[in-house]
């Protein structure tokens, strides 16, 4: 086994190595080099083996960490009063904000220790909050496992229930963007790297000791132990606490799984997206998916729905036995900016192509939802809809402008897009007057009077006129004070249980037909016996 000893002694200036020689003792020397060993993670040596080495290295790891994080703090105050404009200054007036800032200029915060982590990477790190990044290290040398991640580039922080663990489970997800970042050739053609997800779980109760770890502004450390049993929530908000962007939760007051066992409900559905299983969450904000990778789905970028027949909400179901059924989002934002490819410049044709696209929007298909859903999706997609494809600052707040709420009967305004329940005035609209009445009948008479009379060309202009005045009259009708007139309200069967249904019928004629030739086949036969 290679001596740690031997190999740093020649990196040593002369007269320091010859000192080293004069003081070490052959009886020293093993009791150095297992100090060695232990101070950088290595195995134990054979020549001076110690019980407990495993445990003895964690110590030693914990001790060089805080060493090596008061040096940098010391470091850092001494390179302020020393130098007017930092680095990490000079890289935001740079606009660079690639560049990783160095650790002298990113002090640490906040650290999670050891605990797994399945994205970006699968392994137990050391999950560190410093100043403006995010770091994943050893636990035991303290090495980064991965590049630092920045805060900076974080756009949505989820603090989630685990579905499908036997025991209580939470799960934490960071993400830079909504949509998930490309893989294969898309991700070669892009010009920076994206930042990837984070994405943590740990145990709701404690099945093993847990510490975190704080850091001050001086350079100090502080470990809060949590022991087996104890809840974990506190640490994990309290990590949370430390990311400059609001963390969103689901809630059941905004939707409750109507498939989940009874007790305090579920927000969200489980479903498939492909072969791949996950949970689909409905917040306040938007539809998030936890498979992986995870995606986010704004109120802002799912699709609203125009008054035409070829137009869906950005989120709707479709079911074909109502045992299972499929939930569709449609995006129209969100996603990667485009990049003009074989040099081409970006002009108004790139703008109009880009405005086709997100007017058309991407659909994306969850199956396997249990048909249960399908109702409490519905009531979801009602109480949201207004706000599908507005911006935050654009859609008005549901109580913003409104002065007539009572409070004890809950009843909302009539002009509340959300509000399903329509008045008894509006059965007015479609009721008709005496008058009407008459000279309805009137010209009903009159017509059928010509038509009896007179030619058929004067039939036919008249049949059309009567068309005429019933579009018109259908065209008055406000889809806002009508609810049989709005997107959605119909129900709509896809092609293939329309087939299915086709084929049952077909099957059940046919075989009715056949039964009565075989009928007729035997009547004949019987009186054939008969003779």
């Amino acid at each position: 086994m290679a001596s740690y000893l031997d190999s740093l002694r020649p990196l040593l200036p002369t007269d320091i190595g010859q000192q080293l020689d004069h003081v070490l003792v052959p009886e020293a020397r093993p009791l150095v080099e297992t100090l060695l060993r232990l101070a950088v993670g290595a195995p134990a040596s054979d020549q001076l083996p110690v019980p407990g080495w495993d445990s003895l290295q964690e110590r030693a790891a914990k001790i060089v960490g805080e060493l090596k994080s008061s040096h940098h703090s010391r470091s850092q105050k001494r390179s302020r009063e020393d130098e007017p404009l930092p680095s990490m200054k000079r890289l935001k007036s740079n606009g660079d904000d690639s560049v990783t800032p160095a650790a002298e200029d990113d002090p640490p915060l906040f650290t999670l220790n050891a605990l797994s982590v399945s994205s970006p990477i699968r392994k137990k790190v050391n999950i560190t909050v410093h100043r403006s990044t995010i770091r994943l290290t050893n636990p035991a040398t303290q090495n980064e496992e991965h590049p630092p991640i920045p805060i900076a580039a974080l756009q949505r922080a989820f603090l989630l229930s685990t579905r499908g663990k036997s025991k209580p489970h939470w799960t934490v997800a960071l993400m830079a963007s909504d949509v998930p970042a490309p893989t294969g050739k898309a991700a070669e053609a892009l010009k920076t790297t994206p930042v990837p997800q984070l994405v943590f779980g740990l145990d709701a109760t404690l099945t093993t000791n847990f510490t975190t770890t704080s850091y001050d502004s001086s350079g100090s450390t502080k470990t809060d132990p949590y022991t087996k049993g104890s809840a974990s929530l506190p640490a994990l908000r309290s990590f949370l606490s430390h990311i400059p962007i609001s963390t969103l939760e689901p809630s059941t007051t905004i939707f409750r799984s109507a498939a989940a066992p009874s007790g305090d409900g579920v927000a969200g559905v489980e479903a498939y997206r492909g072969a791949k299983q996950g949970t689909l969450w409905f917040l306040h904000e938007g539809v998030l998916w936890d498979g992986k990778p995870c995606e986010f789905f704004a109120l802002e970028h799912l699709a609203p729905a125009a008054r035409n027949e070829q137009s869906y909400d950005g989120v709707r179901t479709l079911s074909a036995t109502g045992r299972t059924c499929s939930v569709i989002l449609r995006r129209i934002g969100g996603g990667p900016a485009k990049t003009p490819t074989n040099g081409h410049k970006k002009g108004e044709d790139d703008e109009d192509e880009e405005s086709d696209d997100e007017a058309e929007g991407e659909d994306i298909d969850f199956g396997m939802v249990d048909g249960r859903e399908q109702e409490t999706i519905g009531r979801w997609i009602k109480s949201h809809r207004h706000l599908f494809g507005k911006s935050p600052q654009s859609s008005p707040s549901p109580l913003a402008g409104s002065t007539a709420v009572d409070k004890g009967k809950g009843k909302a305004k009539a002009d509340d897009p959300r509000n399903e329940d329509t008045e008894d005035e509006e059965d007015s609209d479609f009721t008709m007057d005496s008058s009407d009445e008459e000279s309805s009948g009137d010209d009903s008479d009159a017509s059928g009077s010509d038509a009896g009379e007179g030619e058929g060309s004067d039939g036919e202009d008249e049949g059309n006129a009567s068309d005429d005045v019933t579009d018109d009259e259908v065209e008055e009708l406000d889809p806002a004070h009508h609810p049989l007139l709005r997107p959605g309200a119909m129900p709509r069967m896809s092609r293939a249980a329309v087939d299915a249904v086709v084929g049952m019928v077909e099957q059940d004629l046919m075989g009715g037909a056949r039964r009565g030739m075989q009928d007729d086949d035997e009547s004949e036969e019987e009186d054939e016996l008969e003779d």
